[in-house]
């Protein structure tokens, strides 16, 4: 009697396996159309206007250019103003396929351009932070990364930094200020930066 129970239990766990394979499968063949429905969508979406977008402003911008002599400060702060006259969008977390379907195909390699320029942008302004802190100047170091965040970087090291120059000089309060910034990230590096902050925080 024990081999026929056994054969029907393992008939019972191959035709599970083989029904959640299928499923597996369907639901694959699902995606992959959806995405190239989107994708065929957006490739035939019209050249839209994009000089209204949220670049990123200088204007106002006070920066400590030329402060202080040291190779490192000096790259980084030739590099900020180059950028300073190019187009630089924060489009971090977004596809080409939404920026295509939002903007249309003719428009994604400008899109992809102001993008890179943003990535470049907010690495060099923490190389330029964390230099100015290393070199003992924090309140300048806290102005570079506090214009690297107002802007929406996502680099963790920017906010780690900040949130200590402000615990050095008695500013605890501030990092409420950057887990706010951090928490409109759309990024993944989104909740590890509100996590280290959180700690940071903690009495």
């Amino acid at each position: 009697m024990r081999i026929p129970v056994l054969f029907g239990w393992v008939m019972i766990f191959v035709a599970v396996v083989s029904y959640k394979r299928r499923k597996a499968d369907r639901s694959r063949k699902k995606t992959e159309l959806d995405f190239w429905e989107r994708e065929n969508t957006a490739n035939a979406t019209r050249k839209q206007d994009i000089s209204a977008l949220d670049y990123v402003d200088f204007t106002g911008v006070s920066l400590p250019f030329a402060l202080f002599p040291d190779d490192t400060l000096q790259q980084c702060e030739e590099q900020v103003k180059k950028l300073k006259d190019e187009k630089i969008l924060n489009l971090t977390g977004v596809s080409n396929t939404d920026l295509k379907l939002a903007y249309g195909a003719a428009n994604l390699p400008l899109l992809t351009q102001y993008d890179q320029s943003f990535t470049l942008l907010v690495r060099t302004l923490n190389t330029w932070g964390h230099r100015l802190g290393e070199l003992g100047y924090a309140a300048e170091a806290a102005t570079v990364l506090e214009f690297a965040v107002a802007i929406g970087s996502d680099i963790k090291a920017t906010y780690q930094l900040l949130a200590e120059l402000y615990q050095q000089r008695g500013e605890s309060g501030k990092i409420e200020g950057l887990q706010k910034a951090a928490s409109e990230l759309n990024s993944l590096m989104k909740n590890p930066i509100l996590k280290m902050l959180g700690q940071m925080a903690a009495p």
